[in-house]
């Protein structure tokens, strides 16, 4: 609108900005009794079973294998049967013995997708711990002496951990633990301090993704249904009652029949109390649709996804009703070879760290092949491996081919035949009966 040369507009006023609440806290200040007497999900490794135990078989397996050292050239290498790193890994700290060290570590790893440890040191000329040397403020220490001895190794949680970077260079680890509880102070500490390992990520740089992120809705599934099945166990399958009334109700009226109904229920096993209402038209006891009696088929749905999340076959978590024992021998077998092989060559590349520190011509590694499902996988390729062999195949070739864990012999390039084979004829191609098929005849 112009007037008297001015242009004059009229604006709309803005909008109301409407924000929401949290359900329970407006609940709160409006005076009504809130209610979290449900369960809640906080921690899948304490509350869902499929999930603990998944990840329990796999630190289980890797801290049952032995764990061997060796010096020399791959192929001449020597067992190394005693001295200090025997002593050091079977008490990597006081209150670790050698299986919880191995556990402990595939559970950060799993739970949280990374590990952090922290290597404890002596000095060589001092029996005081090199770390309770440094200061107490949280500030970036010095580097770590070399002629430090290695006397424990220590977890620390990776919820506390924070990566410092400064410059695109990762610069420091930052420990946040509790002043009462951790078992180190609050610090900042220089990379090289911490042995850090983690599993892939391909969203962030610095940090580690555990598979449990990937099994947290299936996890939460079977939390849920788990919640459910209680609340109907300990309700004796009741879904509760509603009163409906054609009549208006007064606040005294309903408390009455509330307190009533209430009263009706008993602990789960026993049947609940008959009741009398007065009063009142109708009373409607809900049933449970069938979609709520599938929830156990959705549990093992569930059940599967957190097995395959984890890399656990489901014959090895549980005993299934289609496992039998061949199908259970094998799922083992093709879980000790495409889940724990893989996994402990992993370990051993992030412990090298670790020998090298206590001795520098030290190799340490996993003896797989000692387990019986593996030993008896080598007799069968054993059996095969002979066949070969009395075929004329060289033992070299035989052992490459199948894997089967020999040293190479001098001798092993050569085929042999046993002496005692005669020929047995040859076949007269100008015998009209011998080219139909199927037919074996022979001259001699």
């Amino acid at each position: 609108m112009k007037l008297f040369g001015f242009n004059i507009s009229r604006t709309a006023p803005p909008a109301p900005v409407t924000r929401s609440i949290d359900p329970n806290l407006e609940a709160w200040l409006r005076g009504d009794t809130v209610d979290n007497s449900g369960p809640a999900l906080s921690n899948a490794y304490q509350q869902v079973v499929w999930v603990y135990r998944a990840i329990n078989v796999l630190a289980e397996q890797v801290a049952n294998i032995p764990f061997l050292f060796s010096a020399g050239e791959r192929g001449r290498e020597s067992l190394i049967t005693s001295g200090p790193l025997h002593k050091f890994y079977d008490h990597p700290h006081p209150y670790l013995n050698k299986f919880q060290y191995w556990e402990l570590r595939i559970m950060w790893l799993m739970l949280r997708g990374e590990c952090f440890r922290l290597p404890i040191y002596h000095d060589s000329h001092s029996s005081h711990s090199s770390h309770s040397s440094r200061s107490n403020n949280p500030s970036i220490h010095q580097s770590i002496n070399p002629r430090r001895r290695l006397a424990r190794v220590l977890y620390l949680d990776p919820a506390h951990m924070h990566h410092i970077v400064q410059d695109h260079q990762l610069v420091g680890w930052r420990y946040t633990g509790s002043s009462l509880q951790s078992p180190v102070q609050s610090q900042v500490f220089l990379p090289e301090e911490i042995w850090f390992e983690r599993l892939p990520n391909p969203f962030d740089f610095w940090r580690g993704m555990p598979p449990l992120m990937v099994a947290d809705l299936p996890a939460r599934t079977d939390f849920a249904a788990s919640a459910f099945m209680r609340g109907t166990m300990e309700n004796n399958a009741d879904t509760g009652l509603i009163v409906r009334s054609d009549q208006l109700l007064g606040e005294e009226q309903r408390e009455q029949v509330l307190a009533t109904l209430r009263n009706r229920k008993r602990k789960a096993g026993t049947a609940d109390r008959p009741i009398f209402l007065w009063g009142v038209n109708e009373i409607v006891k809900p049933e449970l649709s069938s979609a709520d009696l599938e929830f156990l088929a959705n549990r093992k749905f569930s059940r599967s996804e957190i097995c395959a999340a984890f890399g656990v076959p489901e014959e090895i978590v549980t005993t299934t009703d289609k496992a039998k024992y061949d199908v259970m021998a094998g799922a083992r077998l093709n879980f000790i070879e495409n889940r724990v092989a893989p996994l402990c060559a992993r370990l051993e590349a992030e412990e090298d760290v670790t020998v090298k520190t206590i001795d520098q011509s030290a190799v340490g590694w996993f003896d797989i092949d000692t387990l019986p499902i593996l030993q008896e996988a080598r007799r069968s390729r054993l059996v095969a491996a002979k066949t070969g062999f009395d075929m004329g195949i060289p033992f070299n070739e035989l052992n490459r081919v199948f894997d089967l864990g020999f040293k190479s012999f001098p001798w092993g390039n050569t085929g042999y035949l046993k002496s005692n084979l005669t020929p047995a004829g040859t076949v007269d191609e100008s015998s009209p009966g011998l080219h139909s098929p199927g037919d074996g005849g022979s001259k001699q």
